[in-house]
């Protein structure tokens, strides 16, 4: 299973029913809505507001940055039918790196510029994303559970 689209898999199989409601996962480690348009999902860090934007297209799904409250839609992590696209933990952590001059300059462009961020801040927070992204990826299932919440 791929690195990032493990989660993705269980929320277009309904092991996670994420709407209308944010709910925690992992008892609060981070958190994931449904967004009105049915289309996009997000999974933040709690106070971080920051993680991961899944974009359903169909049968494939665009993955962007969620960067202090906000999808930034230029850069794509993980784009639906790409062969290159990261397979493994290592595979995203040089994507979101790769991507951070892309982040640098759209951070300078006045349309991101009420975020306030910076590179370093995103980075850090990037890879607490890939952290919980490890953790929840290695957690197994017991019993018969079919849904998360």
């Amino acid at each position: 299973m791929n690195f990032v689209e493990h989660v993705w898999d269980h929320l277009r199989t309904g092991q996670i029913n994420n709407y209308p409601q944010p709910i925690a996962l992992n008892l609060g480690l981070a958190y994931t809505v449904k967004l009105n348009d049915k289309k996009t999902n997000l999974f933040w860090l709690p106070f971080e507001y920051t993680g991961l934007a899944y974009i359903d297209l169909g049968q494939q799904v665009n993955v962007h940055p969620y960067y202090r409250g906000r999808i930034i839609e230029e850069i794509e992590l993980s784009r639906g039918t790409d062969l290159h696209k990261p397979q493994t933990e290592d595979a995203l952590i040089k994507a979101i790196c790769m991507k951070s001059w892309e982040i640098h300059q759209l951070l300078q462009q006045e349309k991101y510029a009420d975020l306030q961020g910076n590179v370093s801040d995103f980075l850090m927070k990037m890879l607490y994303v890939v952290d919980w992204l490890r953790y929840y990826n290695s957690v197994k299932m017991v019993g018969s559970a079919k849904r998360i919440v």
